[in-house]
């Protein structure tokens, strides 16, 4: 599960069109599954799925109509029971019968998902899949993600900009920031499980001995935030008491994703 994250306007569902050959790059090239593209993004296109932006169905038409429909202008025609088995997978196989227009929100985004699934992807993109969902719908796509990703054995790439979704749901993730990636990394590297944050006096002496340890250091509110385990605080503590450097306050805490992209696009401004 790879999470793509960035503010409104950074990026995210331009890169997706590209992606999927509805707009063309002004340069460069991009590579998915050893297609070169865009010359190869017609055989590209084959072994990917998505979902870009809000869905949009025929409304008068029925759920199964739809995703023979929109399957078929991706040049693959489904089985009844590729259908059957795919609504099922995503949860709504009971409402297929019915038209679209009388669909809840989350179960237009279901559709949404199953007619990515539908042309059997390596990999799928689903574009902000739970924009303008209630609390328990952003819950109930969540989950139906996870465990589509375990069972099917597929990438996914989540573009979002609800952090906190990314950060339940991913295990690696870019940040893009006016069109440029800033950042790569395993969410628990971004994170840092056990960490520590301390609030100290001289900075300048504190941040000399954190380099000198090798120990990465973040800041927050004026504390550093340290990727120490509790075992290493003491003898840690120690160390500065011996460099003079004086200790105010010492406690666990937790760094969130949103902290974290946040801090890396303020650096980048700067």
């Amino acid at each position: 599960m790879f999470g793509f994250l960035g503010n409104n306007g950074a990026g995210k569902t331009t890169t997706i069109r590209i992606v999927f050959g509805l707009i063309r790059p002004s340069r460069g090239i991009f590579r998915v599954f050893g297609y070169t593209c865009p010359r190869q993004i017609t055989q590209a296109k084959r072994v990917i799925g998505g979902l870009v932006d809000v869905p949009s169905f025929y409304e008068t038409l029925t759920g199964r109509d739809n995703l023979e429909i929109f399957s078929s202008f991706a040049g693959f025609t489904p089985r009844r029971s590729e259908v059957e088995e795919t609504a099922e997978l995503v949860g709504i196989r009971d409402i297929m019968h019915n038209q679209v227009r009388i669909y809840s929100n989350g179960q237009k985004r279901r559709l949404g998902i199953a007619q990515a699934l539908l042309p059997r992807p390596r990999l799928v993109v689903l574009d902000e899949p739970t924009a303008g969902l209630d609390p328990e719908g952003v819950k109930s796509i969540r989950e139906l993600i996870t465990e589509l990703n375990r069972q099917l054995n597929i990438t996914v790439v989540l573009s979002s900009h609800v952090l906190g979704e990314v950060q339940k749901t991913c295990n690696r993730v870019s940040i893009i920031h006016r069109g440029s990636i800033l950042k790569t990394a395993r969410v628990e590297e971004l994170l840092f499980e056990a960490s520590y944050q301390f609030k100290v006096s001289p900075p300048q002496l504190a941040e000399s001995f954190f380099r000198e340890k090798n120990i990465s250091f973040r800041t927050r509110n004026g504390y550093y935030l340290l990727p120490v385990s509790s075992r290493e605080v003491p003898e840690l503590v120690r160390e500065m008491s011996l460099r003079n450097i004086g200790i105010y306050e010492l406690s666990p805490c937790q760094v969130t994703l949103e902290e974290v992209f946040l801090q890396t696009v303020k650096e980048n401004k700067q």
